[in-house]
């Protein structure tokens, strides 16, 4: 049941002298507290008003739970005095040993009934007590004081993270009257979550949370304090930076706090994106469907759902925020300026995500009028990324007359990049394939350009520089030959050569983790050594390279492969 008809129910159950026991159960993190809280400040039941409250979590024994009923009943007679006239001579007693309760376990048990009886008592995280809190124990306790002390139980528990299935299933088969099980949605987790933890960016999050569906209310307010914290005060913001910063941020933060059951990891929404307007679509199928397949499509959907078609230098300063907690203002204030500097690229892109929608779900509208839409957005073709325009054509050009108007976009895309990129400069770096046959074409050039104009030896410069690297630097690792590490090493100044020894072997050293980005470059790099440390002219030279690997650890790397044996038969 959803969170309002659940409280409903609540409160209808608890009218009801009879059940003497009633249990709350659902997901962690759902509102079940929550709501028990607003049934009782809103209940005109004597009892319910007066309730005892004990959190069961890292108890071991039933007289520290008896304690904390005993504790908790001090600001109920407070704020009830008229239901505890019978209680408070006991009080009196308990504060003449100790004024804070803190040293009387044994007597907890002796004026725990006169404390107790006949009151509503709630215990709540049964299922993360302490294993030496025997679930026997706490069945006694709750047959007694209903039995003898005519008090009354509510029991809340996550019943989907119990370590022992057994504890819930005892539980309800010897003392459960009622049981309501919440099934809180996520516009009602969100709700919540945002009425303690405001937001000037609710309407964003609100539509994230709900296409992700996040229903536990802690982590809502995490993702929400994530966002908060990124984009501080920024006012001015438009909607189109807001859609294209805030989608990311909550996906890439429900996933850092493990809110979405089965979702995607940080590599996949950082490489992948919904760009692709063929999964929309139902793409051709190459290959037989397997189970990382399917997850992966899912994956897929929910980040076209999210509008989320890229992900650039934001989404990875978010990623190293969530996973260290340093957060550099300054950085994501560039970024961000950027973006709002690039208002018209935003609204573009907007614009294009919209026509995406309408062209698939919006069957009303006939092909002339989507034809009429498509030559207005794709007047400003050249603000937008590669993919989108390779996917925004490949559904134009299937409209009648709407080749000759994809043809243009095309055209005023590459006019534009070429202009942007005249010698070859950096462009971002893409993971994702089916790009218009021109563009790719595009790509390719500028690739050849940045790779006749950075060496491998400027990439390592500028990875040891900037401890990072772009699209050229990964370009000229991965094309770089074993011929032109060996250049390199007998060609170059002494200065240089030191340098690039000392880099490529860090590089080797920590291979795993450069290996996806660079290539070859590693094995290449090797390949040349070897071949300077086993040729006889190599002189001093070769006695270097083999004290610099032996120093790293590495000389194996430059041993000879043995000889494959031939057995005859």
């Amino acid at each position: 049941m959803s969170l309002k008809s659940t409280k409903e129910q609540l409160a209808q159950l608890l009218m009801e002298k009879d059940n003497k026991v009633i249990a709350l159960s659902g997901k962690w993190g759902t509102g079940k507290s929550y709501m028990w809280d607003q049934v009782k400040a809103s209940s005109g039941d004597d009892m319910v008003k007066g309730a005892l409250y004990a959190s069961l979590f890292g108890l071991s024994g039933m007289e520290q739970v008896k304690m904390k009923l005993i504790q908790s009943a001090v600001p109920a007679i407070e704020a009830n005095p008229g239901l505890w006239a019978g209680a408070k001579q006991t009080l009196k007693v308990l504060e003449g040993f100790h004024k804070g309760f803190g040293a009387i376990n044994d007597l907890s048990l002796v004026f725990a009934p006169a404390i107790l009886r006949q009151k509503l008592i709630v215990l709540d995280d049964i299922e993360r007590k302490h294993d030496k809190l025997n679930i026997d124990e706490v069945l006694g306790f709750i047959d007694e004081f209903t039995q003898q002390h005519d008090s009354r139980f509510v029991l809340i528990l996550n019943s989907d993270q119990l370590a022992k299935r057994d504890v819930w299933d005892t539980l309800r088969e010897k003392v459960v009257d009622q049981e309501l099980r919440l099934t809180t949605s996520a516009s009602e987790a969100f709700d919540i979550a945002i009425e303690l933890t405001d937001s000037d960016y609710a309407e964003q999050i609100r539509a994230t949370v709900e296409s992700c569906g996040l229903t536990n209310i802690r982590i809502i307010r995490k993702v929400i304090k994530a966002v908060n914290r990124i984009l501080g005060d920024r006012q001015e913001l438009s909607d189109a930076v807001l859609w294209r910063v805030i989608p990311s941020t909550v996906l890439l933060a429900a996933i850092h706090y493990k809110g979405i059951e089965d979702g995607p990891d940080f590599n996949f929404v950082l490489t992948q994106g919904a760009g692709n307007i063929g999964s929309m679509l139902g793409a051709k199928k190459v290959e037989e469907e397997t189970e990382e397949s399917k997850q992966k499509s899912r994956w897929r959907l929910l980040m076209s759902k999210l509008k989320i078609s890229q992900c650039d230098d934001f989404e990875l300063l978010v990623v190293e925020f969530l996973q260290s907690g340093l957060f550099d203002v300054s950085q994501v204030a560039i970024i961000i300026d950027r973006y709002v500097a690039e208002a018209d690229v935003m609204n573009t892109r907007h614009a294009a995500h919209q026509f995406f929608e309408r062209s698939v779900w919006d069957h009303t509208l006939t092909e002339t009028q989507l034809l009429t839409d498509a030559i207005e957005i794709t007047s400003k073709s050249h603000l937008m990324d590669a993919h989108m325009v390779s996917s925004l054509c490949e559904i134009i050009s299937e409209l009648p007359g709407g080749q000759v108007v994809a043809d243009e976009a095309v055209c005023r895309w590459i006019t534009a990049f070429q202009l942007k990129n005249p010698d070859g400069c950096d462009f971002p770096l893409f993971f994702h394939d089916r790009l218009h046959p021109r563009i790719q074409a595009e790509f390719d050039a500028a690739k050849a350009v940045a790779q006749a104009k950075t060496s491998v030896y400027d990439a390592c410069l500028y990875v040891a520089e900037h401890n990072g690297w772009g699209s050229r630097q990964v370009i000229a690792f991965q094309s770089a030959t074993v011929q032109d590490m060996e250049t390199i090493i007998r060609e170059g100044a002494i200065p240089e050569m030191r340098f690039f020894m000392a880099k490529m072997l860090d590089l080797c050293i920590n291979k795993e983790t450069y290996e996806q980005h660079f290539g070859l470059a590693m094995d290449n790099y090797i390949h040349a050594c070897k071949s300077i440390a086993q040729d006889p002219q190599s002189g001093r030279l070769g006695k270097l390279v083999k004290r610099l690997f032996i120093d790293s650890k590495l000389e194996s790397l430059l041993e000879p492969v043995p000889p494959t044996t031939v057995v005859s038969m």
